[in-house]
Parts: C-alpha cells; structure tokens; sequence
C-alpha cells in the first residue's frame, strides 16, 4: 500500500515530535537500548522527510536564481560537514546520526522544498497542535512535569510561530489549548531558568505590536533598522569581539553575561582554517571555564560534578555552532538564505501570512546570536520551510483572500 506525501509528511513530522517527547519526559540517557529504540523512528522520519525533498526537487525552479545557488552550496556544504564525522566506530555513527544536532542538522534547510508547497503549512499546523497535545498528556504524569529538563521548551517554542501567524484563525478549541499552554511555557522557563524564552515571547510581541502599525512608513522603517541594524551588530560582534561589546553594554546596563566566554573559547581554540571551514559534525574544542568549573565542584566544593564535559561538542550559541561544525563559510550561506528571505518577505510581498513567516525568520536571524543551534527539531522544520514559502514568488504576490484558500487552518 502506497502512503500518499501529505501522510508522509505528516507521519515523518509526527515521529520527530514523538522522539522529543520521550526523549526528554523519560530523561533517555545515552548509549542505553531505549535511546536506540527512540532513535530509530526519528532517523526513518527524518529520513522520509529527506525522501520528500529529493522527490520534489524540481519545485526550486520557482525560487530566484541566486537564492538557488546558494542553497545548492549550503546543501553541499552540509554534506560535507556530515561527511567529515565519517568513522568507522559505531558510536560515533550512533552519534552523528542519532543526534539532532550533528550530521541531520545541515540538511534541515531541504525543508525550503517542503514550503514550495503551501498547503503542507496545514500539515505542519496540524503537527503543532499534535505537539502542543503531548505536552498536556506529559501533565498527567506530574513527577515528570516537574522533573523537567531545559530541552522541554522544544515542544514548546512553536507556540510564539503560532501567536505570530494571529491565533484568531484558529477555533475555540485550538485558541484555548494555546493561552494554557502559554502559561505552561512560561512555567517550565521559569523552572529550567531559560532566560531566551522570555526574550522569544517579547520579541513575538514586540514585532506583532511593530506589524499592526498602521502608518506604513514607520512600520517598514523600524522593520528595516531591525534587520539591517542586526546585520551591523552581527558583523561587529566577529570583527569586533563579543568581549568587548559585552563590556561597553555594561557601562550602560547591568545584565548577567554567559556568552562572552562561549564565544573566547571557540574563537582563540580554532585556526585560520578551521574559522573558514569547521570542524566537521562531530568537531569538539576545549572549554577551559567548564574544566575549571568541574575542578571546583569536585575539589573544593566535594561535590558531584553534573555539568557538562569540558571536551564539548555542541555550543549553546547558533551562530558559534555553525563556525564549529561548518565554519564562517556556514555562517554566511545561513544568513544569507535567512536575510534575502526576510527582506523579500517584509518588503516585498501583498499578503499578511508571508509577512508573518518573514517576521519569525527575522525572529531565529536575531536570537541566533545567543542561542538557538541549529538543529533538525520543529523550530528549524518550521523556520527553513518558511524561507521556502517566502522564497517562492508566486505565494509573495498572492492576496489575503487567495492564501487563505490555500491554507485555511480549522
């Protein structure tokens, strides 16, 4: 029996979503025959979605040319970042594949096929509330409610694309079970202390507060300083150092830092080539802060040590991902694509849900640069089929009243 695409991709995204579930509400611990158990259905549904992909290849061709060529070079890069943890021990396959955030991860932008079709938004949708309802189930089990670890907010964090797309389209039931589990969002931040949280709901405000302006010169100029003013940032924080930026805000505004050392260590550990290429998907590098931490635990404070291990091989901030595994060349190629697509979607586009789509990429584009790795998780799903979506002409001249036929969410 042949599975229609729509079911597939609905199957793939629901096996994604089942596999951080279980994942984080049983604390799966590596290496054990349960994590193998949990793995295998996300690789088989990460790979159907790859299957997808290749099949609808052909749908680029309504993309523009240069943001074709150069997903055509992210791609390729991609597989050689994954290609470059290639080994013959088998937990380093395990880990490669069986992580979300090594190998699979460079292949989430193939997702900009998936939003070449604008009906398979109502698939998505319809994978988000499936989501949102595991995550009231998991309150049933109140020890492990309460036993929650900071990866929880995955099931979680597609809430703010669902506010940011208006939830007045939604029905009564649907609406509800959002403003209970906004509550519940901000509960778990609160208990797992995930500061980006915070600034994720009060960036989705603050950009729906900036979109409702109904003078439009005001509302594309603040639109565009957001952008373009980031861009700026983001250039001075590599040219200029995260360091000394982080000392000059402190003149002025008293925060908490807990970057400026992610962003020392990888830089000075990396040489010339490896700040241009990465290294690989399974590239590590030295944190002399978390081997000091450990000494302290352990030696002075005679306590058990918890944390992480001072050889890491991920890094918190998205952007300082990206040089680890791909290097700066898979820190532009990302930008780019995430640029070109917000600035066709804000400013050059007719209809209120590309707009909306541009807004959350500009969203991730901003919060990179303390958080968010890229990974192949529903945040990521969701933010490189939006850049397909947006990419694509034709739905960027559509009308409200036409993409409402297309994706009418019940």
């Amino acid at each position: 029996m042949q599975i229609s695409e729509k079911r597939l991709l609905k199957y793939s995204l629901y096996g994604i979503a089942i596999y951080i579930f279980l994942f984080f509400l049983l604390e799966v611990e590596n290496g054990g025959i349960l994590k193998l158990l949990i793995t295998i259905p996300y690789v088989l549904s990460v790979i159907s979605l790859l299957s997808i992909c290749y099949k609808n290849r052909h749908q680029l061709s309504g993309i523009p040319k240069t943001a074709r060529n150069i997903f055509y070079v992210l791609i390729f890069w991609g597989f050689i970042t994954a290609a470059r943890g290639f080994s013959l021990s088998p937990q380093d396959w395990i880990t490669n594949f069986g992580n979300v955030y090594m190998a699979w991860a460079w292949f989430t932008p193939l997702m900009i096929i998936v939003g070449q079709k604008i009906e398979n938004w109502k698939t998505i949708i319809t994978c988000i509330f499936f989501m949102f309802q595991l995550m009231v189930i998991s309150m049933f089990f109140l020890p492990f409610f309460f036993n929650i670890r900071p990866e929880w907010t995955w099931m979680l964090r597609p809430l703010n694309f669902i506010m940011l797309l208006g939830i007045s389209r939604y029905n009564a039931s649907s609406r509800l079970l959002v403003y209970v589990l906004v509550v519940c969002y901000i509960i778990v931040a609160i208990k797992v202390e995930q500061r980006i949280e915070f600034v994720y709901l009060f960036m989705v405000f603050l950009f729906l507060t900036i979109d409702t302006l109904k003078h439009l010169k005001i509302k594309y100029k603040l639109l565009k300083i957001s952008l373009f003013g980031f861009l700026a940032l983001l250039i001075f924080v590599f040219a200029y150092g995260y360091e000394n930026i982080s000392i000059m805000v402190s003149n002025y505004i008293e925060f908490q830092d807990s970057r400026t050392f992610l962003f020392k260590e990888l830089m000075s550990e990396l040489n010339g080539v490896e700040k241009i290429f990465g290294r690989g998907s399974l590239g590590t590098y030295f944190s002399e802060y978390f081997e000091h931490t450990k000494w302290y635990t352990e030696e002075i404070l005679k306590q058990t040590w918890y944390g992480d291990s001072s050889t890491r091989i991920t890094t918190e901030v998205g952007y300082l991902q990206m040089i680890l595994k791909g290097g700066f060349l898979m820190l532009f190629l990302n930008t780019f694509l995430m640029t070109y697509a917000i600035y066709k979607a804000l400013f050059r586009s007719n209809n209120r849900f590309i707009k909306r789509l541009g807004l959350y990429i500009l969203i991730l584009l901003i919060l990179s640069l303390i958080s968010f790795r890229p990974a192949f998780t529903p945040t990521f799903i969701i933010l490189w089929t939006a850049i397909g979506t947006v990419l694509n002409k034709k739905y960027r001249t559509m009308q409200d009243e036409e993409i409402e036929q297309l994706i009418k969410f019940k």
